[in-house]
């Protein structure tokens, strides 16, 4: 994941401030999903987005294609 980081000294009235300016470009999380059916499969899964909600869904989605019964999933947010 990058994130780009900008200083800017401003001075004002003899004051030094620091701004700092994030880009949220990549500003997503990255998870691992892991998908558990109810016969012993289990497909695991890095995912990019918003929350864990998200990508549980996205999981879910993708798992459908080649899981017919889905027991449960794990979801664990990579840092």
């Amino acid at each position: 994941m990058t994130t780009t980081v900008q200083h800017h000294i401003a001075t004002s009235n003899n004051e030094q401030k620091c701004r700092t300016r994030r880009s949220y470009l990549f500003s997503q999380n990255i998870y691992q999903v892991e998908v558990n059916g109810e016969e012993g499969e289990c497909l695991t899964y890095e995912i990019m987005a918003d929350s864990c909600a998200e990508a549980t869904a996205t999981a879910e989605s993708l798992a459908s294609d080649s899981m017919v019964n889905i027991s449960y999933i794990s979801v664990m947010p990579m840092d």
